[in-house]
Parts: structure tokens; C-alpha cells; sequence
């Protein structure tokens, strides 16, 4: 009995909620179907003069199994004055009072507000072209399309293994042939070619247009919200932009957080070398008493009593002694006369250990290893490529050549102007001067904190950059060696280790050793190249060598391995060993203008225009191509050849993908590259007009 009635309850119950789902979905269909309905001429509203919805509002507010009204009574059923409570069985019985009739109460249960109905399409909207707000209506009617052919490539996934032919297929990846436009693009269910084109009946042509019609319609709206979807993802692209813009400086403030330790880590690195090489280690306990004497005789000073002088000099000789030994790579003997032969005089209190090694008298250039940083900039790799970093004025004149060690690090450059500057590339300040050449610098290299510059003057100047920034004496200056054997300018060097070539107009080519700053030998490229059994040089080519352009154009050094570049177009590969020519690579018909070789190939840029890759193995060719001006300078790498051809771009030539490219010249009337340095995507390039520019690529 019981379970009957439990049945009869539940069957009841789902009754009830079918009626009211039923009657819900009517009112909404039918809510719907009214508002798409043009309004009669002055009459808004619109809704209200449906019949249909007017019988269906009723049957929804009049239910008293309405799933709404319940939620609403089980809310409010702990307060006595709600409207939902339990007081009132429905929203109608609330209106059954002496003061309303049913027909007000009607109005108010069924009344729409002006301002909704505003937004309502008009015939004058509907006739325009251009319609771009639809109802909700509208828009999940015409997406149903869409929703069917997601499922039925859903099933078609599903039943058939090939899943991927089937996609290829539907995005005509496969091919584009007459059948697949077909699958892609049908016309409305029941309309066909073949029926257009057999019926001669004005009624079904008709249909088959309204239809259509319908058709266009739905794939306007669908048009329109693809769009809209753009507009929103193009939103989030913009916010994600300035949100990458923020990450992006954080980036660029922890590399240079990265630099500034780098270089106090170095220091350190620095002075432990020292203090090993001199011997000069004290215990923690010796520290800590040396400096509470120091503070005693800081403390000392304003007593009456004198200090006594042994102590003052020993404090002096210390402080020389370390001031002397600061630096790990140039030692500083300017407090000891070469020309003299007096001993100094050791002090008592000076240990034995330190004063013996202050009379070695060092070289001022000692070895060293290269130093190799903890962390490397990877800033340059997010900018797009093609991106310019930075731009500054850097001189007065054109800028003649530079060089820097590591993206965002710091430069050295030289300009017509007769100055050497350098700079902090990651804010574009110069942070000094390199001051003792008489005429402008033609060539620099640079290597971490070593700097070689070659001048019009016919000399070479070796500079230590941590002297400029971290000297204890202001006449001390960072100019460690000056070398001075070539009797014209100089047109081009290389150094590699402890090992310097320069290159002259004098013709010469010339081996320095770092260390002692003497000159090992000196090459005369002419003599040389005749005495060769390898050499095509002849007699009327070096009566004809062309002047205006340097006889030297450029060099590179490795180890013994040498490569040259002359003006009578020939490259030399020498063995320093020997000074012998071991092959000339005959090709340029113009001055070769720059050179720089790895482990496999060699690339050079001449005045004829062409840049020519040669194969080290066997002495070919390995690529060749050419520009519409002369080559000026180039660096490359193994997947870029980047090169300036005294034009307001640079050339980019992708070696992977074969693939011509500039950079630079933000317009027409920028001024000419007359230098470029490239390294790890960071591009720097040096203008007629002084202005250094820098980008990535």
C-alpha cells in the first residue's frame, strides 16, 4: 500500500515538473518568436499584444507547481511578510484583494519596462546592410549550424580510425579540388542545382530564395560574432602585451643586477689571484689585528702626544704595497724608476716575503685566464626580431669603429672626432674617455676588460678598462702599453691570447707580444707574397695597388694562424711560426675590406660588392653573393652573416634558410652604417652622423 502511494506521489511529482518545464520552455519560445515579431506602427509594447504570450505568462504565474515559486517559498518561508512566504500560494493571490482586478494585476505580472524593449531590431534596422547587434535568439539559431558540424565530425572521429585524413579533409588541407568545396559549402536542406535548374515553377523558386535568404542572414550573424570573438582575443593579446612588457623589465633589471655582481665577483677573482701570486695571505686573526691597530692609531691621532713614525711608515708602505698590487692583470711599477739602479730601502716593518716580491719588478702585462661569467644576457632573445633596442648620440662625427664584450655590457667606440669613448650599453651613458692617441682610432678589439686600439698616428695602444673605473691613483691612467714601430697608419689588428698583429699602410705586418710589449717580427706582405711559389702577384699589380683604400684592409689572428686581406682583392692565410704564405685565396677583383674565419670556413667583404664564404678545408668556394654597394664590415656566425655596404641598413643573410634581409634605416634619410658588431642576436651599428644604434635580430 505503501509503496502505491510512494509511486503515485513520485508519478505525480514528476508530472508537475513536466507541466511546469513544459510551460517554462513555451513561455520562453514563445518570448522569443514575439520579439522577433516587428512591433505594430507606435506600438511598443510588443510582448503585451501577443496573445499567445499572454496565455502562456498566465498558465506559468497561475501554476502552483512552479519550480520558481517553490524555491522562492522555501527561501522565504521563515519570514511572514515575503512576498514568497508562506501567506501567499502564488504571486497572483497576492493581487486578489479589493483594491485590484485581475486585469491590473496582469499588467504589473506581465509588464516590460521601455528601456528593455529599446534594443529590440526595427524594420528601418533589419532593412540595412549592415547589422551588427543581434538577440540572443538570433545568435544561438544561427550557430546552430556550427554545433552541427562539430558533432557530426565528432561522430566521424569516433567511428572512423582515420581521424586525421578526416580533419585534413574538412580544413582542404589535402587539396582544394571541386569535391571538397562541395563537402565545405552545401545549400539549404532540400534545395539542390538540379531542382533550381529543372523547376519552372515562380512559387518554389521563391521558396528556394527565401530560404537562401534565411541562410544568408545566419551566416551574417555568425560573421559578425567571429568577429566579435577577434576583438576579444585581440583584447586579450593587448593585455597580455602589457603584461609582458612588465615581465619584460624585470628581466632587464635582473640582468643587470647580474652584470653589477658579475663585476665585484670578478674583482674578488681578481685579488684572491693576487695575493697567491705575490704570497701575500694572511690569517683571519692577523686581519682582525691589523685593523684594531688601525683603529688605535685612528683613535691616536687627536692626542698630543705624537704617533710614532715607525708606525706611519709602516702603515705607508702597506697601503703602496697593496695599492701597487690591486689589479691582477697590469701591474702598476710607476713608483720605481726603470733608468735607476738605486735599490729602495726596505722599511723594518715590512715582512721580507712582501719586499721581495716588490723587487721582482713584474711585467706590467701578466697572464691571466680568460674569465668566464656565471651568467650570460639573455634579454636581446625577447625583443621581435628586427626590434630596435636603443639609440643614442655617441659622437660629434662619424663613428669609425667599435667593439663590446657581451650584450648589454660595455663598448668601446671611435670616431672622427679624435675620441675613444666607452660605454654601459644597457643605459647608453659613456662612463669615460681613453685619452693618448693624436690622431682618430681606425681599429679596435676588445676582450673583456682589455682593449687594443690602433690609430692614424701609426700606433697601438693596450688599455686595462678596470684601471679607468677602479684606480686608487688619479695619475694613474689606463694605458698600459704603447707600441710604436710602424711608420704609417694603422689600418687593421687582431689579438688572441697574448698575441697582437697589427696591419699598416706602410705595408708591414707586425707581431707584438702582450706581456712584453716588444715586437717579434715584422712581416712585409709584398716581399713575402713574391717570395712565395703559391702567389699570383706580379710586378704590374703592385705598381697599380690602389692607395685610396688601405693596403691592409683587414686581419685575424689565432694562435700561429694568420688570414689578411689587401687591396690587390687576395687573401692570405700565414703561419706566424714562420712568416711563409701557406695559401692565397684568389677571387675578389676589388680591396678585401673584412675578414673573420672559424674552424671550418672564412668569410670576406670587398669593394666589388660581393661577400665570398670559402671552405678552409680545401681552399674553394663555399657560397658567394653579392650587394648593390661595397662591403665595409662583417661578422658572422653559424647561422647569420650580418654586413654593412655603406648603406642605412644592415644586410642580414640567413645561412639556413638562404633568405636576404636588412635591418635598420628607420627611414630614408637616416644616415650611412659605416661599422657593425654582432654577437648572440645583439646588433650594434655605428653612423656617419655619430648615433649609435642597437637591435636585436
Amino acid at each position: 500500500m505503501n509503496n502505491s502511494n510512494n509511486s503515485s506521489s513520485s508519478s505525480t511529482t514528476t508530472t508537475d515538473l513536466y507541466n511546469a518545464t513544459t510551460h517554462f520552455t513555451k513561455a520562453v519560445t514563445l518570448t522569443a518568436s514575439a520579439l522577433m515579431t516587428p512591433p505594430k506602427h507606435g506600438d511598443h509594447e510588443t510582448l503585451l499584444s501577443n496573445s499567445t504570450y499572454k496565455q502562456a505568462m498566465q498558465q506559468a504565474l497561475n501554476n502552483p507547481n512552479s519550480m520558481a515559486l517553490q524555491r522562492h517559498k522555501q527561501r522565504h518561508r521563515s519570514d511572514p511578510t515575503s512576498l514568497y512566504g508562506s501567506r501567499y500560494a502564488s504571486s497572483s493571490e497576492f493581487f486578489k484583494n479589493k483594491f485590484s482586478s485581475s486585469k491590473t494585476a496582469y499588467k504589473i505580472l506581465t509588464h516590460i519596462p521601455d528601456e528593455l524593449l529599446e534594443e529590440i531590431p526595427t524594420d528601418s534596422d533589419e532593412n540595412e546592410k549592415n547589422i551588427t547587434n543581434f538577440s540572443l535568439f538570433q545568435g544561438f539559431n544561427a550557430a546552430l549550424p556550427a554545433i552541427n558540424e562539430e558533432i557530426e565530425l565528432n561522430k566521424s572521429l569516433k567511428s572512423d580510425a582515420r581521424g586525421d585524413d578526416i580533419i585534413k579533409q574538412i580544413t582542404h588541407q589535402d587539396s582544394n579540388s571541386e569535391s571538397d568545396e562541395e563537402f565545405k559549402f552545401k545549400l539549404p536542406f532540400g534545395i539542390t542545382k538540379e531542382k533550381i535548374a529543372d523547376t519552372y515553377s515562380t512559387n518554389k523558386l521563391t521558396g528556394y530564395k527565401d530560404k537562401i535568404g534565411e541562410n544568408l542572414d545566419l551566416l551574417e550573424i555568425r560573421k559578425n560574432l567571429a568577429a566579435s570573438e577577434i576583438i576579444e582575443i585581440d583584447n586579450k593579446i593587448a593585455k597580455l602585451q602589457e603584461l609582458r612588457q612588465l615581465v619584460f623589465k624585470r628581466v632587464a633589471k635582473i640582468e643587470q643586477n647580474e652584470l653589477f655582481l658579475e663585476t665585484h665577483l670578478d674583482d674578488i677573482n681578481d685579488r684572491i689571484q693576487m695575493i697567491k701570486d705575490y704570497n701575500m695571505e694572511k690569517t683571519d686573526e692577523d686581519e682582525e689585528q691589523e685593523h684594531e691597530h688601525e683603529q688605535e692609531r685612528g683613535n691616536g691621532t687627536g692626542n698630543s702626544s705624537p704617533a710614532p713614525v715607525s708606525t706611519g711608515t709602516e702603515y705607508t708602505a702597506t697601503r703602496t704595497a697593496t695599492r701597487d698590487d690591486e689589479d691582477l692583470v697590469f701591474i702598476d711599477d710607476t713608483h720605481s724608476n726603470a733608468n735607476s739602479d738605486k735599490e729602495p730601502t726596505p722599511t723594518p716593518l715590512l715582512s721580507q716575503s712582501i719586499y721581495g716580491k716588490l723587487q721582482d719588478k713584474p711585467p706590467r702585462f701578466r697572464k691571466k685566464t680568460h674569465k668566464s661569467r656565471k651568467t650570460t644576457p639573455t634579454l636581446q632573445q625577447y625583443y621581435e626580431p628586427g626590434a630596435e633596442i636603443k639609440e643614442f648620440q655617441a659622437h660629434e662625427e662619424a663613428i669609425n669603429c667599435f667593439d663590446f664584450d657581451i650584450p648589454f655590457g660595455t663598448m668601446v667606440s671611435a670616431s672622427l672626432d679624435n675620441t675613444v669613448r666607452v660605454w654601459d650599453l644597457s643605459r647608453g651613458k659613456c662612463t669615460g674617455l681613453l685619452e693618448g692617441h693624436n690622431a682618430p682610432v681606425s681599429c679596435i678589439q676588445m676582450d673583456d676588460t682589455i682593449v687594443v686600439t690602433g690609430s692614424l698616428d701609426a700606433s697601438l695602444k693596450l688599455w686595462d678598462l678596470s684601471k679607468l673605473h677602479h684606480s686608487y691613483d688619479h695619475d694613474e691612467t689606463p694605458c698600459v702599453y704603447t707600441f710604436e714601430s710602424h711608420i704609417e697608419e694603422i689600418t687593421a689588428l687582431s689579438f688572441h691570447n697574448y698575441n697582437l698583429v697589427s696591419g699598416s699602410q706602410d705595408r708591414t705586418l707586425r707581431q707584438w707580444d702582450l706581456q712584453t710589449g716588444h715586437c717579434l717580427q715584422t712581416i712585409d706582405v709584398l716581399w713575402a707574397s713574391q717570395m712565395n711559389q703559391t702567389t699570383t702577384l706580379d710586378s704590374s699589380v703592385v705598381n697599380t695597388i690602389d692607395r685610396s683604400n688601405p693596403f691592409i684592409g683587414a686581419l685575424q689572428t689565432y694562435d700561429a694562424a694568420l688570414a689578411t686581406g689587401t687591396s690587390d682583392g687576395v687573401v692570405r692565410l700565414w703561419d706566424l711560426r714562420s712568416g711563409d704564405v701557406i695559401r692565397s685565396l684568389v677571387g675578389h677583383t676589388g680591396p678585401v675590406t673584412c675578414l673573420q674565419f672559424d674552424d671550418r670556413h672564412l668569410a670576406t667583404g670587398s669593394m666589388d660588392r660581393s661577400i665570398r664564404i670559402w671552405d678552409l678545408r680545401t681552399g674553394g668556394i663555399h657560397d658567394a653573393f653579392a650587394y648593390e654597394s661595397p662591403i665595409s664590415t662583417l661578422q658572422f656566425d653559424s647561422r647569420r652573416i650580418v654586413s654593412a655596404n655603406n648603406e642605412n641598413t644592415v644586410k642580414i643573410y640567413d645561412r639556413l634558410d638562404e633568405r636576404h634581409s636588412s635591418c635598420g634605416g628607420k627611414d630614408v634619410n637616416s644616415s650611412i652604417i659605416k661599422h657593425i658588431r654582432y654577437r648572440e642576436g645583439y646588433l650594434v651599428e655605428g653612423r656617419a652622423d655619430g648615433r649609435i644604434g642597437i637591435w636585436a635580430i
